[in-house]
């Protein structure tokens, strides 16, 4: 089967077995792949990560790993726009894909004009409940395709287009929060509106099938806050989401978006 759109792996060098293990995942599901080499938060200067991601941000501060991973992010976004390509798939290397992925990135047919950014991934083990707009297309294999209402973090697979990269990389040196906030947190994105993010459902993709085993936890944990501190975090946390409810209960309440339960489905 052809390959329309190209697909990009986030792998840090030193995890040559997480490579092995996605490499062969993917050879399975008839997929090719570009490796992109991860910015190593262990061994690359923090001033090289600052240029791109700032510590502090409307979450709290950031883990030197969520930074590098952001910064990962952005090198393959960097990659994919040196291409001819009109969109791609951006995966993290634990990533488990769903039976029909090499259909759905034979062709770009099935991708409408309005969303840069389309969600593959289901992030966490349980259904989520998503608010979400009436749908706006569907996968070759008919999986839903629905603008995103309310966020749904988690990188581990999603597909930008030249323009959606070119949104995201128009902010590098102003990151704020990790990379999955910044695409589809509306609460705290400042490309939310211009991203126009969509997600698929049910989804195709979870870091869940193999445990979670993520190489950047460990190097956030030092810095999670204590006491008041993280009592601050909550309210700002807290008051980023009051402040969507109005525009999200407008559009319940009007019909222009629903609820929907998205979980992950190996064959749709």
């Amino acid at each position: 089967m052809t390959q329309a759109i190209p697909v990009y792996v986030i792998n840090l060098t030193r995890r040559s077995d997480r490579l092995d293990r996605i490499a062969a995942h993917l050879a399975d599901r008839g997929v090719g792949f570009i490796r992109q080499p991860a910015c190593d938060a262990q061994s690359v200067p923090v001033a090289t990560i600052a240029a791109t991601v700032r510590e502090f941000g409307p979450l709290g501060q950031l883990g030197l790993g969520d930074r590098a991973c952001t910064v990962s992010h952005t090198l393959a976004w960097e990659a994919f726009l040196c291409t001819n390509a009109t969109h791609a798939l951006f995966l993290e290397d634990d990533v488990f894909l769903a039976a029909d992925i090499a259909e759905t990135l034979a062709s770009t047919a099935w991708i409408p004009e309005g969303p840069n950014a389309i969600k593959l991934e289901k992030f966490n083990e349980t259904a989520s409940r998503i608010l979400v707009a009436p749908k706006v297309g569907q996968t070759p294999a008919g999986r839903a395709l629905h603008p995103m209402r309310s966020r749904h973090v988690g990188g581990g697979a999603y597909i930008l287009t030249r323009r959606g990269a070119e949104i995201a990389l128009s902010h590098k040196g102003r990151y704020r929060v990790p990379i999955d906030h910044f695409l589809f947190n509306d609460t705290v994105s400042p490309i939310r509106r211009a991203l126009a993010p969509a997600i698929v459902v049910p989804a195709m993709a979870t870091q869940r099938a193999y445990g979670y085993n993520s190489d950047i936890a460990p190097l956030g944990k030092a810095i999670r806050p204590k006491g008041w501190r993280k009592r601050l975090r909550g309210l700002r946390r807290g008051l980023a989401e009051v402040n969507q409810t109005p525009r999200q209960l407008a559009q319940y309440l009007t019909g222009r978006a629903r609820l929907v339960d998205v979980s992950f489905q190996e064959t749709p």
